[in-house]
């Protein structure tokens, strides 16, 4: 550690010669002023650690030059000890106002002005190692927020990927409009739904909420959205083409051709079943419409029951199904049926909407979500989104959520030939 520098001002040349020597031998490096303006042009310049300087002298004095120190802006704190003659208690108390750190009486003992400095010497060694401790937390912090830049540039890049797997609002499909709501808690998502074309008479959808949050659940999201969804040219991240091939199309994604949505659960039961202390699964609505017949079939695995509102704005609940996905081996899934309406609009949603909780910690409800699904029966889907998402969203009073918010609108227009 280097030599605490010492800067000693009076106005008496033999007090200046025997601090000097004192110094010297106790191991400092001293520095002499003559008086006070003196001094202060050298602790401006040399920034010392410590000024040790007389009370009365002519000129500049030192109560002066103690408030000149304090007011002045330095990198690092000076230590000041005056030399003085007075003792009495106003004075003492006059110097520590001023800025004075210590006082020792003239005549001085050396013996107690050794301690003195050894006292202050402690003062300005933890000083300098509190500048050093704040200097490496200061990089330290420095290179904390760098990595959280750097994190938050990926996450912000993962989360523009994720919703490239979410259907795309610009393809239409025969005789159906759909729209959606998608708030994730964090930047990306555990929550993923998708419709898409299956074929001439058929139209598949589905809506998963993974369990958990943050990366884990948004991986496992994003997995199963390529499992589940057919080939990337089939899509809708654009106008779908025309299908060459059915069959060649199902090979390359084995998933859509079985028979029924329970089957589709069944088989990523079996696939995603979880034997690790991690218990990660997932909740999900899969559903497929029939074209020629006007009948959805859909599946549930321990997920919210879809709302099916009628052309003329009744609600009901299509209830059944069976365990989430991931959690019990020998699980089973069935399908229920009913006839999809024209004008008729069905709703898949995440309970990230339902127990959405306001800041008396109540929960938005079952209840609540279908009375604004019925109060905007006349709105357009995407209308009827921006209602729904400033509703959830006042409900809340934030726009930040505890859970993924997810809901996928479908709307018959009319009847499929």
């Amino acid at each position: 550690m280097k030599m605490i520098r010492v800067l000693c001002i009076d106005d008496q040349r033999v007090i200046l010669d025997i601090l000097s020597r004192l110094l010297n031998k106790w191991g400092f490096q001293v520095m002499l002023a003559s008086d006070g303006e003196v001094g202060w042009n050298m602790i401006q310049t040399e920034q010392p650690d410590i000024v040790l300087t007389d009370w009365l002298m002519p000129g500049l004095e030192g109560l002066e030059l103690c408030r000149r120190v304090r007011s002045s802006d330095f990198s690092r704190y000076i230590y000041v000890i005056l030399l003085t003659g007075k003792n009495d208690k106003k004075d003492i108390v006059l110097g520590m106002e001023a800025g004075a750190d210590d006082f020792i009486s003239k005549p001085f003992d050396a013996g107690e002005l050794k301690v003195r400095l050894q006292a202050a010497t402690r003062m300005i060694n933890l000083q300098k190692q509190l500048i050093h401790v704040n200097s490496e937390l200061d990089e330290k912090n420095r290179q904390l927020n760098d990595m959280y830049e750097s994190i938050k540039m990926d996450l912000e890049a993962a989360a523009q990927i994720q919703r490239t797997l979410l259907p795309d609002r610009g393809v239409s499909l025969p005789g159906l409009n759909f729209e959606w709501l998608f708030l994730p808690s964090t930047f990306i998502a555990g929550d993923i739904f998708n419709i898409f074309q299956i074929d001439s008479n058929l139209i598949n959808f589905y809506l998963i909420d993974v369990s958990g949050h943050g990366i884990p659940a948004a991986l496992l999201s994003t997995t199963l959205s390529r499992v589940l969804s057919p080939h990337a040219a089939m899509q809708l991240f654009r106008p779908p083409p025309k299908i060459r091939n059915e069959a060649f199309e199902r090979r390359k994604n084995p998933m859509i051709s079985l028979s029924s949505p329970a089957d589709v659960a069944l088989s990523l039961n079996k696939r995603f079943m979880s034997y690790d202390e991690h218990m990660q699964y997932f909740t999900m609505v899969y559903g497929s419409f029939d074209l020629q017949n006007g009948n959805v079939t859909i599946t549930q695995a321990g997920h919210p029951p879809p709302i099916y509102q009628t052309p003329d704005g009744a609600i009901q609940t299509i209830e059944g199904g069976g365990f989430p996905i991931g959690l019990v081996s020998d699980a089973d899934y069935v399908d229920v049926t009913f006839s999809f309406e024209p004008g008729g609009r069905l709703f898949l949603y995440s309970d990230g909407i339902t127990e959405c909780r306001n800041e008396n910690n109540a929960m938005f409800g079952d209840s609540a979500l279908q009375e604004a699904i019925q109060a905007g029966r006349g709105l357009p889907l995407n209308e009827l989104m921006e209602q729904l998402q400033h509703q959830i969203t006042g409900y809340r009073g934030c726009d930040s959520f505890e859970d993924d918010i997810s809901l996928l609108a479908i709307e018959r227009t009319q009847v499929s030939t």
